[in-house]
């Protein structure tokens, strides 16, 4: 049997529902809690020390990078997805500088992109919309081009 991955979900919205049903429905997850602002947050990665994090950056706004930061520095072993709709790039650039290791837009994510982003950065690996993609390469070749 495998182990169950343990998520924690934060927002204060329909999408944060929809994601604990169906995280809860599939095999191989267990919610372990949800918050709906990043006090909360912090006090669920405190008492359930859960793989991964699901974090909407729209229901914490200027302050979601900071909790990325925040839990990674209580539960390090807690890899964390940010999701915002369109714009907040800036916000989703500055969480994964802070420690965040997924990024998904909300309404063009659907359950099995859900599910493939969960069991990726559990395993470590890095999740970037593709939207989010463009806009980093694009920075980057442009860093380039100016050294």
């Amino acid at each position: 049997m495998h182990q169950s991955i343990r998520i924690a979900i934060v927002g204060d919205d329909t999408i944060c529902r929809q994601m604990s049903a169906l995280l809860t429905e599939s095999e191989g997850f267990t919610v372990v809690g949800e918050a709906s602002d990043g006090d909360g947050a912090l006090v669920l990665v405190r008492d359930h020390r859960p793989d991964v994090l699901l974090l909407s950056l729209e229901a914490l706004g200027s302050d979601g990078p900071e909790t990325v930061a925040q839990v990674r520095a209580l539960s390090p072993g807690t890899q964390v997805i940010v999701w915002n709709g369109s714009g907040q790039e800036h916000l989703v650039l500055e969480a994964f500088l802070r420690g965040a290791l997924g990024h998904l837009v909300r309404g063009a994510a659907g359950p099995d992109d859900v599910i493939r982003a969960i069991r990726a950065v559990y395993r470590g690996e890095a999740v970037l919309s593709p939207a989010l993609a463009g806009r980093i390469l694009d920075e980057v070749i442009r860093g380039l081009r100016e050294h």
